[in-house]
């Protein structure tokens, strides 16, 4: 009996892996004792495990010792109408003039990765300007997230490269990125970081974030905010979030992606948030009927524990101060670990000027090595790092803080030039 075709799937493409996801496999087959993982953003205690919050313990509490917990389906594709409604509330601040104008379109998503595509597809399919030029791209800062290209490469955009980072001085190169943005072309997508830059830990000061609103405004860019580390980078929430609320205010067309993961510690659990603010309430309805289609397409019902997690805590006057009061010990955390890490590093006298450990902030510090001397950390020292030189400050600790100093020391001197 005769075959139409022995395998249709014979010529499927390998693909490849992005550089971090090798790095971790690489990093969990090494068994040497003095393994160091800084890769991955993950807030870790002192001995190196993950660090659990204890008001999402507290609601955890809550949430098993109610009769009435279920786990049936959420009744609303876009989540729970209290998760969206106090997620825009933090966000944007609950006096904000939009809020108040229910100008705010909310929905709950997979992370910031699924926020991302959700915004990212949604753009694809309805953003005015690219409809009428056939042209869908994004422009994103050379430093940014390592995932942010290829959620917008698979949603079918483009994603390009402008200026972001200054290599020279360690800092935000602020008269580059703003060149960049006002050579581009009306109407243009413009992703931003809200706080505690990824990979960078340079963000724009008060000042710039109100020069960039301007040429915004200007030049009627669309401003595709990525917020995973509210609380980070000043140990204030409010603070962190303060540019997203000045382009809100001033009505710059603006979609907001965030996770939770980040700053309730809900890593796996998967729980982000996507806004758009909208002209009016009935764009809004329109709007919000898209993003319900596109939820049902894409995964029919979304999760409910860690959203319940979220709620429970939010929906508390005490749960949510004592949950801003333990962001803020995150954040403090992670500048005495930056201020520790740069102050042995001096000790050993480490070629070059260290500073910038400490100018930086959140979860990540960026430093300048080469991938010869990546590598050397990794397979010389077991210290492991991303290929671009981003450190994870968050998985420092007391047990490998020293150890981290002296291998960068040793990778640094090693290579210096003769």
């Amino acid at each position: 009996m005769g075959s139409i075709a022995t395998n249709t799937f014979e010529n499927f493409p390998a693909g490849g892996l992005d550089h971090l996801a090798g790095a971790i496999y690489q990093f969990i087959a090494d068994t040497d004792t003095n393994r160091t993982d800084l890769l991955v953003g993950v807030f870790k205690t002192d001995e190196g495990k993950a660090y659990i919050q204890p008001t999402v313990k507290k609601a955890k509490e809550i949430i098993f010792s109610d009769p009435n917990w279920h786990h049936e389906y959420r009744m609303s594709a876009l989540g729970s109408e209290n998760y969206r409604n106090l997620s825009t509330k933090l966000l944007f601040g609950t006096d904000h003039r939009l809020v108040k104008e229910k100008r705010i379109i909310t929905t709950q998503t997979l992370g910031a990765s699924g926020g991302c595509h959700v915004g990212a597809v949604t753009l694809k399919n309805h953003y005015g300007p690219w409809k009428k030029t056939g042209n869908a791209e994004i422009f994103l800062p050379n430093e940014t997230w390592l995932n942010h290209p290829h959620v917008f490469q698979a949603a079918g955009i483009k994603p390009t490269f402008i200026p972001y980072f200054s290599k020279k001085t360690n800092k935000f190169d602020f008269e580059s990125f703003t060149a960049a943005i006002k050579a581009l072309p009306a109407q243009s997508v413009v992703l931003l970081q809200s706080s505690a830059q990824n990979p960078t830990g340079c963000d724009p000061s008060p000042e710039q974030w109100s020069e960039l609103a301007k040429i915004f405004s200007q030049r009627g860019h669309l401003a595709f905010f990525d917020a995973a580390y509210p609380g980070f980078a000043s140990g204030d929430i409010d603070a962190d979030l303060a540019g997203v609320r000045l382009f809100a205010e001033q009505e710059i067309p603006l979609v907001l992606v965030s996770t939770y993961g980040k700053c309730f510690g809900l890593y796996s659990e998967r729980v982000g948030v996507l806004s758009i603010v909208v002209p009016d309430v009935e764009v809004g309805k329109k709007i919000e009927t898209q993003l319900r289609l596109l939820a049902r397409a894409e995964n029919g019902s979304p999760p409910d524990f860690g959203p319940k997690i979220v709620e429970t805590v939010l929906s508390d006057e005490s749960l949510e101060r004592n949950w801003r009061q333990e962001v803020r010990g995150m954040a403090i955390g992670l500048k005495s670990r930056r201020s520790t890490l740069r102050a042995a590093l001096e000790k050993l006298e480490t070629p070059g000027d260290w500073q910038y450990i400490t100018d930086q902030n959140g979860m990540f510090s960026y430093v300048d090595f080469s991938l010869e001397q990546v590598n050397l950390l990794r397979n010389k020292h077991h210290v492991y790092l991303q290929d671009s030189g981003r450190i994870s400050i968050a998985g420092l600790n007391h047990f490998n803080i020293d150890y981290t100093a002296r291998s960068i020391s040793d990778v640094i001197k090693s290579t210096a030039p003769r």
